[in-house]
């Protein structure tokens, strides 16, 4: 579709309708209704936002998990129907919160967030929010996405940073923050970026970048030339440093909803931390896989998991070979995914729900070495379930010393037994000795602090909120008196 038609048709066409609807507005907030439940946003899979009808309330009475945002009147909802969950159309929930922000600045009742625009550029956004994908970036995306609602503010989604720039000069004075994987490339493209020849471009200082890991260089891919702040991480920094700004994500709320099995009830078994063959075959791999079936005897419960057969996944088989499934159910290693051979469709035969539940009723999860900074593992704690985190990397003279560590997942370095059991990659005795503590000593729920959900909530304030206008001006005059570095426009 040509943007400039969509933007016509889609975005601004329907600001000019809402205008000449507004006489019907009149009266129409007379009574209360019961908004969307916020909890209802982080379920697994797709949650199409609420027919408008069901959300009108009285602006005297503001919705508490909402803050006070004003919904759609009734007599603005049978014309324009809600998103259809089907189609998982972006495009519909923009265009919703488009009349929802259009319609609360006509009669001077928005909310005292809704002015303030997120626009969410990066694809992990809408492919979690709309289309329900549970990969790592998109749990920190719906996690994002969730506390921005709660507060109150408009959300818009993009693709690319063409469609970024289309929305953003809608309502340039509206939007407070753009947050776009590879914000360089904005940075970098004069077409994109605010200048002296590009007047209506999206500020550099508004671009903030969406990098999963923990990016204190600024040296990956497209990086924010403006570095620092400007590059948002769902992971904290090792240590004590403060460089980029760490949002993180919670699992709370999703885990909290699901019903906490005792250790006493729990199957004896062991959970695999592999959502594919690959993961026991590529460079990372912390173990041998003959383990998995000398650890079951020697521990005395099988090990389980859900892992697709995909050759394909990660890997090359007309180079590297074919890989050999590793499920022996005689010997103990059980994969729960049935028909799991190349093709197979895993939301339909394992959801993330269904998975949620095998880690709450296994008494381990043992990590493979990949993927790094998995958000699984504060699934598996939260349920009161410890993980065994691999030291792929370490001091050979200085083996326990953890600075020196590079482990499946570095955020757990600082916790230690009867939580996380960290154990050296290749060392059997000390694969089985972690496994049998693991699986005799029980924990309870555990959440770490900086994982709360209001913990990631005040960040994600903090991120609206904060005057980043004035960070840049400060940064442009340093750079400008060093004489290096990226300069922009305010």
């Amino acid at each position: 579709m040509d943007l400039l038609y969509f933007v016509r048709t889609r975005i601004i066409a329907p600001g000019f309708i809402i205008a000449f609807l507004l006489y019907f507005i009149h009266g129409a907030f007379t009574s209360a209704g019961k908004p969307p439940r916020l909890d209802d946003l982080d379920r697994p899979g797709p949650r199409p936002i609420p027919t408008p009808s069901a959300s009108e309330r009285n602006p005297a009475e503001p919705v508490k998990e909402f803050g006070d945002y004003a919904f759609l009147p009734t007599s603005l909802s049978n014309p324009f129907p809600a998103p259809d969950g089907k189609r998982k159309d972006y495009h519909e929930w923009n265009a919703l919160s488009l009349r929802e922000l259009y319609v609360c600045m006509a009669l001077d009742n928005c909310g005292v967030n809704q002015r303030k625009v997120a626009l969410l550029a990066s694809h992990w956004f809408e492919e979690a929010i709309v289309r329900g994908w549970r990969g790592g970036e998109g749990v920190w995306g719906l996690s994002m996405y969730k506390h921005l609602k709660a507060m109150g503010y408009t959300t818009m989604f993009a693709n690319s940073f063409e469609e970024a720039l289309a929305i953003y000069r809608l309502f340039p004075s509206l939007i407070s923050v753009v947050v776009r994987n590879k914000a360089g490339e904005c940075h970098s493209d004069p077409k994109c970026v605010k200048s002296e020849s590009n007047p209506t471009g999206i500020p550099a200082w508004k671009i903030f970048d969406f990098e999963y890991f923990p990016s204190t260089t600024g040296s990956h891919f497209h990086a924010s030339l403006l570095k620092g702040k400007w590059i948002l991480s769902a992971n904290p920094e090792r240590g004590n440093s403060t460089v980029i700004q760490y949002i993180g994500f919670s699992v709370e709320d999703d885990c909290k909803r699901r019903k906490f099995i005792p250790f006493s009830q729990r199957k004896d078994r062991i959970f695999m931390l592999m959502k594919q063959l690959t993961y026991v075959y590529d460079h990372r791999f912390a173990w041998n896989r003959s383990y998995f079936a000398l650890a079951s005897s020697d521990v005395g419960m099988p090990f389980v998991g859900a892992w697709l057969v995909d050759q394909h996944y990660q890997w090359k088989p007309e180079e590297m070979g074919t890989m050999d499934d590793i499920e022996d159910r005689d010997k103990g290693v059980i994969n729960l995914i049935s028909g799991a051979g190349a093709g197979a469709n895993h939301t339909a035969r394992f959801g993330p729900q269904r998975w949620a539940e095998e880690v709450g009723m296994s008494k381990a999860m043992v990590g493979m070495g990949n993927p790094w900074w998995s958000p699984s593992p504060y699934h598996a704690l939260c349920a009161g379930v410890p993980f065994i985190n691999p030291i792929m990397n370490f001091d050979p003279n200085d083996p326990w010393n953890k600075t020196k560590w590079h482990t499946q997942h570095p955020s757990l370095v600082q916790f230690d037994p009867p939580y996380v059991y960290h154990v050296h990659k290749q060392n059997y005795t000390g694969f089985v000795d972690a496994l049998k503590a693991a699986t005799t000593n029980e924990i309870l729920s555990f959440i770490p602090d900086h994982m709360t959900e209001m913990a990631v909530r005040e960040r994600i304030r903090y991120l609206m909120e904060h005057d980043w206008k004035e960070d840049a001006r400060k940064l442009l005059e340093e750079r400008k008196k060093a004489g290096e570095g990226y300069v922009f426009e305010l």
